[in-house]
């Protein structure tokens, strides 16, 4: 078994004159429009090499649209949901290493989002439901010893962005269409709360049949995220059509801070201190980077072409990996940015749409 991230940054602190050891990355990368996920290296200071290509999906005439990734604590399988399907999505489980399938799950509709809790018996996946109608949705938890489907909890309309806490007792998303924070809980697997995110409020549950209805004012968040601070004691949360990233405290459960973030706030991830939040901003093709405790802009990076899409920190902190979608044919891209420079310091071309991203192991 791999020792566990966690230990492997602090391995990385104690080289020779405090410099951290010459350390290498590997991450996993959707290709949504190609359906393949790239195996990627980056080793410090060098190149970001493709290493292997995995082919996914069973339809030879559907895109199936790989998406959401995840790995499992020990790092022994990695788990990727695959959107399109007859009728709903699947979620794929791999061996790492050989990369060859030992198990899969059926899902609900177009699944996003996954998210492995640390003790690493279930994965929940979000069913966004990009293209049905807007009505509530679900998140559909599934035993990964057994890849059996054990529940659908219904959330609200469009759910993404699915992230657990750092001790797996909570679980977020957010809701594309319905503006809301849906909270989790990691031993009962009910849904604890709503936040409505425009009002401020507690939401309530959603009705059979209900559409969802557009916020008041014509205000709008389009919250496409989740990112809980190790903390404990907050999640970050992006509002995609409001270029801004909301910090709810979850104590009040309210939102207590909002942070700029003009273009498109998408994906997020914070630094493993806490200390660094990051966000693509799909709409203006950079990655950023803020204080946390200050909430001021420390880095707008420029991406090679449109569009940003995922960020993953490193477990030591130094780099983030951000995939970049393209446009029509382009190739997606990865790269990767030294996040205390703020420089972008290595990128590579996969397949077109370049997604959903995992980090594998660290090693050095």
């Amino acid at each position: 078994m791999r020792a566990p991230l966690a230990l492997l940054a602090a391995l990385a602190c104690t080289a020779t004159g405090g410099e951290a050891a010459a350390q290498s990355y590997w991450a996993y990368v959707a290709a949504e429009s190609e359906d393949e996920v790239a195996l990627l290296r980056y080793d410090a200071g060098g190149d970001l090499v493709v290493e292997k290509t995995i082919t996914t999906g069973w339809l030879a005439a559907e895109i199936e649209a790989p998406h959401g990734l995840a790995i499992d604590p020990a790092g022994d399988y990695w788990y990727l949901t695959l959107g399109h399907g007859f009728p709903t999505g699947r979620l794929v489980k791999y061996e790492t290493g050989s990369d060859t399938i030992v198990g899969v799950a059926d899902l609900g509709m177009f699944p996003a989002t996954i998210a492995v809790p640390p003790h690493g018996t279930l994965a929940l996946a979000v069913n966004a439901n990009f293209h049905g109608d807007h009505v509530p949705s679900t998140v559909t938890i599934v035993d990964l010893e057994t890849m059996f489907p054990i529940a659908d909890v219904v959330t609200c309309t469009m759910p993404h962005g699915s992230r657990f806490n750092a001790d797996g007792s909570k679980h977020y998303s957010a809701c594309m269409m319905d503006n809301q924070l849906v909270e989790i809980d990691g031993a009962t697997l009910d849904v604890t709360r709503r936040l409505d995110l425009i009002a401020n409020e507690p939401a309530p549950a959603p009705m059979d049949g209900h559409m969802a209805m557009p916020a008041p004012g014509g205000a709008n968040c389009s919250p496409t995220w989740t990112t809980p601070h190790p903390d404990g004691n907050r999640v970050f949360v992006p509002c995609n059509r409001g270029d801004a990233i909301l910090e709810v405290d979850l104590a009040s459960w309210r939102v207590t801070r909002r942070i700029e973030a003009p273009g498109a706030p998408y994906n997020l991830d914070l630094t493993p201190d806490g200390t660094k939040l990051l966000a693509t901003l799909k709409g203006s093709a950079k990655l950023g980077i803020w204080d946390v405790e200050t909430g001021e802009p420390l880095h707008l990076i420029d991406s090679l072409i449109p569009v940003t899409h995922g960020v993953v920190v490193t477990p030591d902190g130094r780099y983030a990996i951000v995939t970049v979608e393209g446009i029509g044919g382009d190739p997606g891209t990865v790269e990767v940015i030294d996040i205390e420079a703020g420089a972008r310091v290595a990128s590579a071309q996969i397949g077109k749409q370049a997604g959903g991203i995992v980090l594998w192991k660290m090693e050095g």
